[in-house]
């Protein structure tokens, strides 16, 4: 249980009562710069501004140039004698014109060389011989353009024109030079007097006598100055003289008489030793003491104290006081003794920040701020994450804590709270993690806690996220993973409303998930609810319903809500991960402002409206303000003083009185937007460094840049370097949130709005002069800074310089010169050679023409010998199929050796037709392997076992040799059968009789890879080494005696070569005169390692390799198989052929198995297809009016056609034919000549498998029925007809004609089509469907037999039994009681069982 906290609230409200305030003074928050930013040291004794905007800052280690954001020191640096000898600065001037002088300790004065940026050494005339050895304490230019130096002992002035170094004594009153004086202040007042402090008082100086008036301390006197040690001298805006001292600040009443103000009196000065002061913009005179700044004001003579405070983020650094400079655009600059520079801007909006200090009794116990809620008297609560509960004081800026004890752990003080707010009966209710919900008053003390109890009625968990309060006083409460609870004071129950509720609760379901981030009420008293990760959703309470909006829907930019804000105008904010959303009530969509619009950052934690309608959000990366009418973001960050950390979200809250409160994870910011001051006006942008090649140029008379960058007028560079610029805009109020924008006149079209970034980078450019121009716009987005320039000079390369191009243009005299006599000898030798040129162009032009003549000649020669090959294969087809029937006849040997040779001579005159095919091919690029599985050592010798016959006849010896029984491999047949005929056919034709040809066959390894070497060798007459070349070439005929007659084409071995090379292989000859030849060939033939040698393994090609085949088959083929049929039994063919003899002999030979309908072109063969309906359709190719290809796709295109099968005659071999004809739906494919039992026992092959699938497609569509599955055009028929009978199966008129009109097709095309799937006619298939249907219902129905026969569609019983005992052999009554006598058993069976 909580325990009450009434005692420790009610010392807090006597605390603020007692709080009072004497007089209204101003809030001065200070900024720092130390060595940690890039300050030379943190003791600074002197600050100066010069004309250009930039601050000097004068310390003990270097002096330190800022421009704002960056800081550049010159220091001692060992052997460069340019800048500093030593690094303590003891004071700094800028004289009139410019020049910035600085005094050294033991080192003397140091003139500022703006144009190289570097310090050198002043020696005036040369009459201060100790000039360079001396400690300038101070140094100062009056009215005149004098420069005074005050130092060590002694006191001089200089001409700034002439160098002339005036020596000032300063006697005492006997007129003796006072012994170790020291000059601390220098200083020329309004009337132009000239005022020196001193260690032994103040001194004025009289310009007409050239003495010195001394005012000391006199402890006897009253009104003399309180101290002789004189560290400041200063004017007020009334023309008061002010002198600074080591006991006090003294008011020149008139010359001699003082008043003094020290800590001796009240209200006054916090310690006496004052080393600088200096009058600020509102009159006011600021000191710089040991124990801070005491700001003096004369009108009222009151003080204003400024310390360090520990507390305080943005107090001074330092208690020492060394320097003041205060400019006119009123920021004043403060130089600390250990504390770097303290910066006051009135300009700058700097928010209040309170961070976490473990140390601090009064100080913000965790640096996680989570939640705010407001209490009267100037006080906020503050939730923390670990801290607990705070009250803070605005008045004093004191923290208080608040215990808040948890009955879920006592023991723990720090509870990390998540949200928090003050209901309208100022009720505080705190939301924690883990700890559940706490209800505080703080009035009376009293604190009650609720938790989880596990109930209905109860709190759903103890994390809770967000808390409202609606119009009803109903408290709804958002939690981590259970959605919404809604509590009702009165009632003390809650209610939920969660995405688990149903149709029976309160609360309609909620359309989010239930991790709720926000809660806001809305006008109106709706609820908005933000969630995590499914966007937000608004409850409308009259009409207990939900309105989701989310990415999908709406445009939400992420479903991540993080807070939602309802504007006094009912606008709709909401912040997400992905930015500011606005909802579009019209149009239920958002917009969507980001980081490209101006936003900080666009993860957005929490939303808050000030009294002038601005947005303020914080973000992960500070502060942003939108002004909804311009559409214009300001950014706030560090240097407004903005906390590094990320803001937590939903921690924001605004006081009655305007000031607004963020809090983040190191601590919370708080302001007042109305009070936050104006932006300065904007700086003039200055150019900061130059780099060429990523090199820093310098200032050099003789280098790119003549002067320092922020001064030059003009960049001078070669053609090739790549340059950049950095620029800088001279603003020490925000520096980092200043804009820009550049362009290079000449080269970018338009201007470069670069944001933050201040460098811009030219690579690559062309000659010629551009003008860089660069300027900046602060957080207002105003773009009207002056424009800062410089002009940049490319200079042309070599080649592109004016005397080169002097050069150029005398060359192209010279040139054209020379070209025009050149020209003229031209034209007379260009007029001497134009008939002899005529000439050559005739001859070249007949030369072509008869090339394109022999071209032409030769293309018609190839041309008609392909069309005579074609022409050949026909004949040759008609004498090869009777000479191959014959063979299969007996005969006596005489007879039969006469038939074999005609066999063989055959087939070698179709090989020749082949190789001129071939030829063809390879003119054409066509040749293309076939690869087929074989034994290549049986084949070549099966191949050359042809010739036995040739050979026997010349005495020739044949030998075939082979090292190897058996090699499988993949091989192309046809190829290989063709190189070794022309081999075999030239070693015979060549070799005399009684001579010897030599085939021998080896396998052999080389790299791992098997190769099939060939040699066919012959005693011949041999090749002459001359021809040895030449024998491969195409139509090559060796013309030497010795040669026999008929040598033949010309071609067999040229394509023997083209055969070898598309074999990857390799062929080489090797011949001598009279001795013979020998033809060697390699093969890469790898072995199939799987494959076993099975007798017949030859795989079947066109043209030669099917002949072999067949003949070494044709013992083997079963005539008997062929039955011979009856005369109804006969298969209608039909032969399309325009050949005549061809196809009356394939009629004549197919005539004894099928019946033959002959037709001699494409065009009469469809005629033929479509009236007589054949079996098989066998169609050559090559047809007048119709080609073979187009009637095959008519056949197969027509449905009345299509389960017709096809095979296709061609006398073309070449594969792209052959995938031509099977694409087109031919079932198979023949090459002429042909085998004629090939073709028969193909025909019966295709008859069939035809039949196979018309007796399955009838036994299935018989037995199966509705089942049958759809998988053909053939089966889908048969499936219709099906149906159509079994739906009108009743009507007796159901006929042929309906079943034709139903499928859509001719009652002859309906005939055969049945015909061919089933075997049956229609009307046979109509009535076998019926008496199926008629038996089934005979066995499963109680019908009588003439009812079935009614309800099958028969006329009348009788022809119904007739029909019946037809199919089945049975009387339907005797089937009906042998069916009842068979359930009558299997009934009695079961009751016995």
């Amino acid at each position: 249980m909580c325990r009450s906290i009434k005692p420790y609230l009610v010392v807090l409200v006597l605390c603020c009562g007692m709080i009072g305030i004497a007089t209204a003074q101003e809030t001065f928050n200070l900024t720092s710069y130390t060595v940690k930013e890039g300050l030379s040291s943190n003791t600074v004794n002197s600050i100066v501004k010069d004309s250009y905007g930039l601050m000097w800052f004068g310390t003990a280690n270097g002096l330190t140039k800022f421009d704002g954001n960056n800081f550049t020191t010159y220091r001692h640096e060992a052997g460069n004698k340019v800048n500093f000898p030593t690094n303590e600065i003891l004071s700094i001037c800028e004289d009139h014109n410019g020049r910035l002088w600085v005094g050294l300790s033991g080192s003397g004065i140091r003139c500022y060389d703006r144009k190289f940026d570097r310090f050198q050494a002043y020696n005036g005339d040369g009459s201060w011989p100790d000039m360079q050895k001396i400690s300038v304490r101070a140094i100062y230019e009056d009215h005149h353009g004098m420069m005074w130096v005050g130092t060590y002992g002694d006191l001089r002035m200089f001409d700034l024109h002439t160098g002339h170094v005036t020596r000032l004594p300063i006697t005492n009153i006997n007129g003796e030079q006072m012994e170790h004086i020291v000059v601390l202040s220098l200083f020329e007042d309004s009337r132009n007097r000239m005022w020196v402090g001193t260690n032994m008082g103040l001194l004025l100086y009289d310009r007409q006598t050239k003495t010195f008036q001394r005012f000391k301390h006199d402890a006897r006197v009253s009104g003399t100055i309180t101290n002789d040690i004189v560290k400041a001298i200063i004017e007020d805006k009334n023309g008061d003289i002010w002198i600074a001292t080591y006991s006090g600040l003294n008011k020149m009443l008139r010359p001699g008489i003082f008043k003094a103000f020290n800590n001796k009196q009240s209200n006054s000065l916090t310690n006496n030793a004052i080393f600088a002061a200096s009058v600020d913009n509102d009159g006011r005179i600021w000191l710089g003491t040991e124990d801070g700044v005491n700001i003096f004001d004369p009108r009222s003579e009151s003080f204003q104290v400024l310390r360090p405070d520990p507390r305080n983020p943005f107090s001074l650094r330092s208690n020492s006081i060394r320097s003041f400079y205060f400019d006119k655009n009123g920021i004043y600059w403060i130089g600390t003794y250990s504390g770097g520079i303290s910066k006051y801007d009135k300009h700058l909006a700097l928010l209040n920040l309170k961070q976490s200090n473990p140390f601090d009794p009064s100080g913000l116990k965790s640096p996680f701020v989570t939640a705010f809620a407001e209490y009267k008297n100037d006080q906020v609560f503050i939730g923390t994450d670990g801290g607990g509960l705070e009250l803070f004081n605005r008045n004093t800026g004191l923290m208080t804590p608040v215990p808040i004890h948890s009955k879920l752990d006592p023991l723990k003080h720090g509870l990390a709270i998540m949200t928090m707010f003050m209901s309208r009966n100022e009720q505080l209710w705190v939301g924690t993690y883990r700890n559940g919900l706490f209800n505080i008053n703080p009035t009376t003390g009293k604190c009650r806690q609720l938790t989880y109890d596990g109930t209905a009625r109860g709190l759903s968990q103890n994390e809770i996220t967000a808390l409202v309060e609606d119009k009803a006083g109903r408290i709804w409460i958002g939690t981590l993973g259970h959605g919404v609870d809604v509590y009702d004071p009165q009632t003390g129950l809650f209610n939920r409303v969660s995405s688990k509720n149903t149709a029976g609760d309160n609360y309609p379901r909620l359309p989010l998930n239930d991790y709720i981030t926000s809660l806001t009420l809305m006008p109106n008293g709706d609820i908005c609810i933000g969630s995590m990760g499914t966007g937000l959703a608004i409850y409308h309470q009259q009409a207990r319903k939900f309105t989701l909006y989310n990415k999908a829907n709406s445009g939400l930019a992420n479903d991540v809500v993080s807070n939602v804000l309802s504007a006094n105008d009912h606008s709709l904010w909401a912040g997400t991960n992905g930015g500011l959303c606005f909802l579009d009530a019209k149009t239920g969509r958002f917009t969507v402002y980001s980081e490209k619009d101006g936003l900080a950052n666009a993860y957005v934690k929490a939303i808050l409206e000030d009294d002038n309608h601005l947005l303020w959000m914080s973000t992960d990366r500070g502060i942003s303000s939108f002004d909804r009418e311009k559409k214009l973001f300001k950014n706030l960050n560090e240097e407004n003083g903005v906390q590094q950390g990320s803001f937590i979200t939903c921690s924001a809250l605004k006081l009655n009185n305007g000031d607004l409160f963020f809090g983040g994870q190191d601590g919370f910011n708080y302001f007042n937007p109305n009070k936050l001051p104006s932006p300065p006006t904007q700086a003039k942008v200055l150019l900061s460094q130059l780099k060429v090649n990523n090199n820093t140029v310098t200032p050099n008379a003789n280098g790119s840049l003549k002067e320092q960058i922020s001064i030059a007028k003009e960049i001078v560079l070669h053609y090739g370097q790549n340059f950049s610029l950095n620029y800088v805009a001279v603003d020490y109020t925000a520096p980092k949130q200043n804009l820009y924008a550049y362009r290079l006149v000449g080269y970018d079209r338009d201007w470069n709005f670069v944001r933050q970034s201040t460098t811009a980078s030219y690579t690559n450019m062309d000659p010629g002069t551009y003008l860089f121009q660069v300027k900046s716009s602060n957080n207002s987005r105003q773009w009207n800074t002056p424009v800062t320039q410089i002009k940049i000079v490319i200079l042309p390369p070599v080649w592109r310089t004016t005397f080169a191009y002097s050069i150029y243009f005398l060359v192209i005299l010279a040139s054209l010169y020379l070209i025009r006599r050149r020209g003229i000898n031209k034209l007379r030798r260009e007029f001497e050679a134009r008939q002899e040129k005529l000439r050559v162009q005739q001859l070249v032009e007949e030369e072509r023409k008869q090339a394109e003549r022999l071209h032409e000649l030769d293309m018609l020669k190839i041309r008609f010998l392909t069309d005579l090959s074609h022409e050949f294969r026909t004949p040759i087809s008609l004498v090869m199929a009777p000479v191959e029937k014959l063979l299969d006849k007996d005969f006596g040997e005489s007879d039969r050796g006469d038939l074999k040779m005609i066999h063989r001579n055959v087939r070698r005159l179709l090989n020749l037709v082949n190789q001129l095919l071939d030829f063809r091919k390879m003119e054409e690029n066509g040749l293309k392997l076939c690869p087929a599985k074989g034994d290549v050592i049986s084949f070549i010798t099966e191949a050359a076992e042809s010739f036995k016959d040739i050979a026997a006849k010349k005495h020739i010896r044949l030998l075939i040799k082979s090292a190897c029984p058996c090699w499988l491999t993949l091989f192309d047949h046809e190829k290989l059968e063709r190189i070794i005929f022309n081999l075999l056919s030239n070693a015979f034709k060549f070799t005399a009789d009684g001579g010897s040809v030599t085939i021998e066959i080896n396998i052999e390894e080389a790299k791992g890879k098997s190769l099939l070497r060939l040699e066919i060798a012959d005693t011949g007459v041999g090749i002459a080494r001359a021809d040895i070349g030449r024998i491969f070439d195409r139509f090559y005929q060796s013309d030497k005696v010795g040669a026999v007659l008929n040598q033949g084409t010309g071609i067999g071995l040229s394509i023997t070569k083209e055969f070898v090379h598309l074999m990857d292989g390799q062929i080489s000859v090797a011949s001598e005169i009279g001795k013979g030849t020998k033809f060697t060939i390699s093969l890469p033939l790898p072995q199939l390692q799987d494959l076993q040698k099975a007798p017949g393994l030859v795989q079947e090609t066109s043209g030669l390799g099917a002949v072999i085949e067949n003949n070494k088959t044709e013992a083997d083929f079963d005539t008997g198989t062929v039955m011979e049929p009856t005369a109804e039994q006969l298969t209608t063919i039909l032969l399309v052929e325009d050949n005549d003899e061809f196809r009356q002999y394939l009629a004549e030979h197919l005539g004894k198995y099928f019946r033959v309908l002959e037709a001699a072109n494409g065009k009469e063969g469809w005629q033929k297809t479509l009236s007589a309906h054949p079996q098989l359709v066998v169609s050559d190719i090559n047809m007048p009016l119709m080609s073979g290809i187009e009637l095959s796709h008519k056949i197969k295109a027509d449905k009345r056609t299509t389960h017709i099968p096809i095979i296709i005659l061609t006398a073309m071999t070449g594969e792209e034919e052959q995938l031509m004809g099977l694409q087109s739906g031919a079932s198979d494919y023949l090459t002429k000549p042909f085998n004629f039992q090939i073709l028969h026992t193909k025909i019966n092959n295709l008859l069939n498998l035809n039949k196979t699938l018309k007796d399955t497609y009838s036994k299935q569509i018989q037995l199966v029925g509705e089942n049958v599955a759809i998988e053909s055009t053939d089966v889908k028929l048969l499936n219709n007809i099906l149906k159509y009978i079994e739906a009108n199966l009743s009507e007796p008129e159901l006929s042929v004609e309906d079943l034709s009109k139903h499928v859509g097709m001719s009652r002859a095309s309906l005939y055969y089509k049945v015909r061919e799937l089933t075997g049956l006619s229609p009307n046979e298939y109509l009535r076998s469907v019926k008496l199926e249907k008629a038996a089934v219902l005979l066995e499963s129905s109680g019908h009588n037999v003439a009812q079935i026969a009614y309800m099958t569609g028969f006329g009348t019983p009788s022809y119904f039994t007739r029909m019946f005992k037809a199919k089945f052999g049975i009387l339907p009554s005797e089937y009906l009681n042998s069916k009842k006598s068979e359930r009558l058993k299997v009934t009695a069976a079961e009751l016995t069982a």
